[in-house]
C-alpha cells in the first residue's frame, strides 16, 4: 500500500515542476541543484553545470525560455 501512496505523491509533484532554462529538463524546485535570480525571476537548475551556463549568459536562456512560456499546458 505504501508504494501506491508514494506513486500518487510523485504524480502530484510532477504538477509542480519547473523547466531548467538551460537543458529544458523538468525538475522539482524543492530538489533543484541550484537557483539563480535574473530580472526578478527565479530560475531552477538540474545541475551545477546548467546553473553555471545560465549565470555566464542568462539573456541567451531567458530569451529562449520566453517563447516556451507562451504555450501554457
Amino acid at each position: 500500500m505504501k508504494q501506491a501512496t508514494d506513486q500518487t505523491k510523485g504524480d502530484n509533484l510532477m504538477a509542480n515542476t519547473v523547466h531548467d532554462p538551460v537543458c529544458g529538463m523538468d525538475i522539482d524546485p524543492a530538489t533543484a541543484a541550484g537557483t539563480s535570480e535574473y530580472k526578478g525571476q527565479t530560475y531552477y537548475f538540474c545541475s551545477a553545470g546548467c546553473k553555471k551556463s545560465f549565470d555566464k549568459d542568462p539573456e541567451k536562456y531567458v530569451a529562449a525560455a520566453g517563447s516556451e512560456h507562451e504555450h501554457h499546458h
